[in-house]
């Protein structure tokens, strides 16, 4: 008779796919990791982009989720000019999931040619970090008409939501400048504590929002890749308030421990 432990595990292992709340898990993983190793943030990024480029060809039921989140921050490094040595990345990822990571250098260097063949050699990736500070001085020092001042903590907002938007395709879908003005878009409306915002909605309008407007009209910019922009991360947030990490934690496991067996 099959326990109600192992019951609910089937159960979890069944519902298992790749949708918000999984790549709100991948991310978390990708960020506990880069900490452990005192990585920029550029560098998860990048990881967390060759991710979503692989999800895009291979289903979640056929990898080990945490060698391939490995993978992915050890070929970053190399990619962003900050490589880490094979045996201090194994290291601490065998330091954060000592059951999945196994203790063999030649299974990531393995996984390394697997992960670049799976994405076609296609590895470059374009951040939209600079684009946003290109964004704010364009509309500190362009036309006095759209004139806008983003002070510190609304600029931080902003690299954080960029930070946040990785959960979602958006990275494959638009250019950064796009994601660079959704973010900033959200920053203006929602304020600087953007999830408690949406959770609450408490928030009066930004009387800047008028020179905002105006900037984007001026601009040659896709409005509706920005709305469709805004429109994912805000739907990123609000899922987020309702995310539950242990269902999807004990569904991957239960997932591993089958394939091993």
């Amino acid at each position: 008779m099959v326990s109600q432990i192992e019951a609910q595990l089937l159960r979890d292992d069944s519902n298992l796919k790749y949708d918000t709340n999984m790549r709100i898990y991948l991310h978390q993983l990708i960020v506990k990791l880069g900490r452990k190793l005192n990585l920029r943030q550029v560098i998860l990024s990048t990881a967390e982009v060759y991710l979503t480029r692989f999800f895009a060809k291979v289903s979640i039921r056929e990898v080990n989720i945490y060698l391939l989140v490995t993978t992915c921050i050890y070929i970053s490094c190399k990619m962003e000019e900050s490589p880490q040595h094979i045996r201090t990345i194994l290291s601490e990822a065998r330091n954060c999931w000592p059951e999945f990571v196994p203790n063999d250098l030649t299974k990531l260097a393995e996984f390394e040619f697997y992960l670049i063949e799976e994405l076609d050699c296609y590895m470059v990736v374009h951040h939209p970090y600079n684009s946003i500070l290109d964004v704010v001085n364009v509309l500190k020092d362009g036309d006095p008409s759209t004139k806008l001042d983003i002070s510190p903590e609304e600029l931080q907002t902003c690299w954080s939501i960029i930070n946040d938007s990785y959960i979602t395709d958006l990275h494959l879908l638009f250019p950064p400048h796009i994601i660079a003005i959704g973010t900033l878009y959200i920053t203006l409306v929602l304020g600087i504590d953007v999830r408690k915002t949406i959770a609450n909605s408490a928030k009066l309008p930004d009387p800047r929002m008028d020179n905002f407007v105006k900037f984007l009209a001026s601009s040659n910019i896709d409005l509706s890749e920005v709305i469709e922009t805004v429109q994912e991360i805000l739907t990123l947030y609000e899922i987020w308030n309702s995310y539950d990490e242990m269902t999807i934690r004990n569904g991957l496991h239960h997932m591993l421990l089958n394939m091993n067996r």
